[in-house]
């Protein structure tokens, strides 16, 4: 199918013009890296056509949110006031902040004689500078209906505040230069830091630090697993330069095409190393067979022929692999179409270098020695493959009752499958950022919002008494609910200084009133956020949260919450009255939708490419559903396991599955492919099958290994989508290898039973 014998001939006669050549080609490459950026904005993520996102103050979606929130026995005092406020205006200078709310200068309502008056929580809209003003402020806070639940907590212990802060590359940097400035308040107040820019900056932490460290690691494991297999220096060395030089060549085009480095395109290097490793292990292995074959042979001939001869199952394990990520190339995350991509084409940079570079390295290196072959030949797991070969090769009734058992559980257990696209659940719970945000939780409630747009169909048709009455009927019911935390609209304000005016429960009934408190509401809502200029239209705006966990609401959450709204505003509404809902978790539910539908469509294109391809290569159609069935497996399995051990599917999780399929079909079609050659040798089927186990066992065997003791240290990442995709795929591709060689084996001799019978 791939004759690459041409090309490997040339490499082993031409060593270093291939060494050169491809040095050069990395060092291109290499040039444009220090321009890649990091995107460690998790918002980024949402694809452009999903509505409903943000609100309808554009500079909510253009910016992060940056919450402060500070508490203790010492917090009323002019002293540590005006210290919070210095900090606050110091971070304001150091950070592009586009605006902010806080409890100084948040705006109330008081009765001066007959009239209401709009003033600030403070005087001056600045900390107390005198005990005068403390105690003003003090009365004013607890007075206010709209404080309590925004900058001050309902029992006045904590105070927070609130800064918009333009989106930024340099999450990290921001977010150092913020602990430094807030040293001096820790000194004196429990401060808690939290809000969209402090999980933004952890992310990057990972993406740049902490990933880099487990790279290493990685890169070690794999070179000790090298070492391991073949017990030779050449065998750790040479691969390991040529992935490197695969990595280096993906980085490089994911920088010239303008990609940037987010939390899911920064899997590619390490699934670079690890997955263009294994075509050198199975070129290094057909090497080392065919060194052990005699003494006395031609050491370019001896190249020329191991490498051909191996390169039809190299060329076609990289195009199954490629074939997997190509599938994402369906999905509507433009970050995973990426990934796709830099890491498709990285993968096969390594591939071609495994069948040119590798032979060229070959060429200048000594033949390994036969002692060293022998010890290959005599380790456990030869010896394992050669003792219970045979009745792997027979077990073919227990194999259909296994393959049965697995679809049936998972035709029953992953309806349970949870998706999760909230970034709060991206990191451990004793991490700081979760920590903080606990904290502030627990004092505020929820920071999150969701605005429920409502338009009627005439000028002032929202300060009519029964528009008005039937709108607080709905503001009942939401204050009702204990995940949302806080209201704030114009009829809750008219209510709030109607009472204040009158000293009783207002009934919208005073056409004056209503009237009166308009204009003073819209002093405050000078840019129309909140109401129409005419109140034809207006909105509600409701922080909401996990009540029960203290946490941020993830889909689960949102769509009960969503659905519970839809309800409420459908039966309560009057028919007269339009309504939209908005906001960002709305953005995330539709992005876990969308997640579904690609984490179907990806899986199920794969596994139809990966089967025609089988049935291609073989000229079967048995032959092309064998291949699947090891990645059947591996998949079913991988799925159990989520709903057992709650594991969600996520950004990174719903790769897994087609990166399984291209990669762990290379362990089908090698093992197919060896049966194949045996198959030609003997008329005995069973024969066959066990040759074909004992030789191409091996090399399955170490393949997975590598592939699995360099994707492992993934599952030690902080950051939990990484540590998920971690033990998922070393997970998925265990059990693929393991299906490919405790139940491949008597599924192709019962095929070709049936075919001679």
């Amino acid at each position: 199918m791939f004759n690459t014998r041409p090309l490997v001939k040339f490499s082993v006669n031409h060593p270093w013009i291939i060494i050169i050549g491809v040095l050069a080609i990395t060092i291109v490459f290499a040039l444009p890296l220090g321009s890649l950026k990091i995107q460690a904005d998790v918002a980024s993520l949402l694809p452009e056509e999903i509505d409903g996102f943000g609100s309808g103050d554009e500079s909510v979606a253009a910016s992060d949110l940056l919450l402060i929130m500070v508490k203790g026995d010492n917090l009323y005092t002019v002293e540590n006031l005006q210290l919070l406020e210095a900090t606050v205006q110091e971070i304001s200078e150091k950070l592009p902040v586009l605006d902010t709310v806080d409890p100084f200068s948040m705006m109330t309502i008081e009765k001066a004689g007959a009239r209401l008056m709009a003033v600030s929580m403070s005087p001056g809209g600045h900390a107390p500078a005198t005990p005068e003003e403390l105690e003003v402020f003090k009365n004013r806070l607890e007075a206010s209906r709209f404080a309590k639940g925004a900058v001050v907590s309902e029992d006045s212990d904590a105070l927070a505040y609130y800064l918009m802060v333009e989106k930024s590359d340099a999450y990290l940097a921001q977010m150092e230069a913020v602990d430094r400035i807030i040293e001096p308040l820790e000194q004196s107040l429990e401060v808690s830091v939290t809000g969209t820019s402090p999980f933004s900056a952890e992310t990057e932490r990972f993406l740049t630090t902490d990933f880099a460290k487990l790279l290493i690691f990685v890169i070690i494991t794999i070179l000790i697993s090298y070492f391991i297999g073949f017990r030779s220096k050449r065998a750790v060395f040479l691969p390991i330069l040529l992935v490197l030089s695969g990595m280096v060549v993906s980085l490089g085009i994911m920088s010239l095409a303008g990609f940037e480095l987010t939390m899911v395109s920064i899997l590619s290097p390490p699934l670079i190393l690890t997955l263009g490793s294994s075509y050198s292990i199975h070129v290094m292995n057909a090497y080392y067979n065919e060194a052990s074959k005699g003494a006395g042979k031609d050491k370019k001939k001896m190249i020329i022929d191991s490498v051909s001869g191996i390169s039809g199952t190299v060329m076609l394990a990289s195009l199954t692999t490629l074939i997997g990520l190509a599938s994402l190339l369906l999905a509507t995350i433009s970050q995973t179409r990426e990934f796709a991509i830099a890491t498709a084409l990285g993968i096969f940079f390594s591939a071609v270098l495994s069948v040119t570079l590798l032979p060229a390295f070959l060429s200048l290196q000594k033949i390994p020695k036969l002692k060293r072959l022998k010890a290959l030949n005599n380790d456990p797991l030869s010896r394992f493959l050669r003792r219970f070969g045979p009745g792997i090769a027979k077990a073919g009734r227990l194999t259909v009752i296994v393959i049965a058992a697995v679809i049936v559980l998972f035709i029953f257990i992953t309806p349970r499958l949870e998706f999760n696209t909230s970034p709060s659940k991206y990191f451990p719970s004793s991490s700081p950022v979760i920590v903080n945000l606990n904290n502030f939780l627990g004092e505020m409630g929820g920071y999150e919002e969701l605005e429920i747009k409502l338009k009627g169909q005439e000028e002032d048709y929202f300060l009519s008494q029964d528009v008005l009455e039937n709108v607080n009927k709905i503001e009942q019911q939401l204050a009702a609910n204990p995940n949302i935390s806080y209201i704030f609209s114009f009829p809750q304000y008219l209510e709030y200084a109607s009472g204040i005016m009158t000293g009783m429960d207002n009934n919208f009934s005073s056409k004056g009133l209503n009237r009166f408190v308009s204009r003073i509401f819209k002093t405050v809502d000078e840019g129309n956020v909140y109401a129409a200029e005419d109140f034809s239209e207006m909105k509600i705006t409701i922080r909401v949260f996990n009540a029960a966990d203290m946490m941020p609401v993830d889909e689960k959450d949102t769509r009960q919450l969503k659905e519970q709204l839809f309800t409420m505003l459908n039966a309560g509404l009057l028919e007269t009255t339009e309504w939209e809902l908005e906001g960002s978790s709305l953005g995330f539910l539709k992005l876990s939708d969308q997640m579904r539908r690609d984490f179907l469509v990806s899986t199920l294109a794969a596994l139809i490419l990966i089967a025609i391809t089988g049935a291609i290569t073989f000229r079967s159609v048995v032959k092309g559903l064998l291949t699947i069935v090891p990645l059947l497996m591996g998949i079913c399995c991988s799925m159990i396991l989520m709903v057992i051990f709650g594991i969600p599917l996520d950004m990174t999780t719903i790769m897994v599955s087609c990166l399984t399929i291209g990669v762990g079909v290379d362990d089908a079609i090698h093992f197919l492919l060896q049966h194949k050659k045996y198959q030609a040798e003997s008329d005995d089927a069973a024969e066959a099958v066990q040759q074909t186990l004992l030789h191409a066992g091996r090399p399955i065997v170490i393949t997975t290994l590598s592939i699995v003791a360099g994707l492992i240290f993934l599952a030690f990442a902080q950051f939990q989508p990484i540590k998920y995709f971690g033990l998922l795929i070393v997970f998925t591709l265990l059990t693929a290898c393991l299906s490919t060689i405790l139940l491949l084996p008597s599924l192709t001799r019962l095929t070709v039973r049936k075919k001679n019978d």
